[in-house]
């Protein structure tokens, strides 16, 4: 008897199995299909994970700068994060916007690191620095 039912459990562990292992073939050429298909798509723009939209358009940061310069002609002379959330724009593209304001000219700043606040400008882009000028001197020059 014993050896009955172990030969009856054996052998349904055995359909078990195979039929288990046809179930996970398929499964795994339907993924691999569905994969195959869509990377042939043509006009796919987004790596992978990134959700529509991500692609850093520039409408967000265009209607930001008039927002920041308003902002900043209102309350001059506040850091980076308060002209952000007084504007009411990411501190991501207020960030962005300021860099091409100063460039620009609209906007103009002091201090610096964590103590920098932003200040209404002229309009014109600033001037670039001029170097030192002078005679080169070498170590021994300087240390006499």
């Amino acid at each position: 008897m014993p050896n009955l039912i172990e030969a009856q459990i054996k052998e349904r562990i055995q359909s078990f199995v195979s039929e288990l292992d046809v179930l996970v073939r398929k499964s795994t050429l339907d993924a691999l299909r569905g994969v195959l298909d869509a990377g042939a798509a043509p006009g796919r723009g987004r790596g992978p994970g990134r959700p529509k939209g991500s692609g850093g358009g520039s409408g967000n940061v265009e209607g930001a700068s008039a927002k920041i310069v308003a902002h900043v002609q209102a309350n001059d002379g506040q850091g980076v994060s308060e002209v952000a959330s007084g504007a009411g724009v990411s501190l991501k593209v207020a960030k962005k916007v300021i860099i091409k304001l100063l460039a620009s000219g609209q906007l103009k700043k002091t201090g610096q690191k964590r103590g920098t606040k932003y200040h209404v400008g002229s309009g014109r882009a600033p001037r670039a620095k001029a170097g030192k000028r002078g005679k080169k001197r070498g170590r021994k020059a300087k240390a006499a």
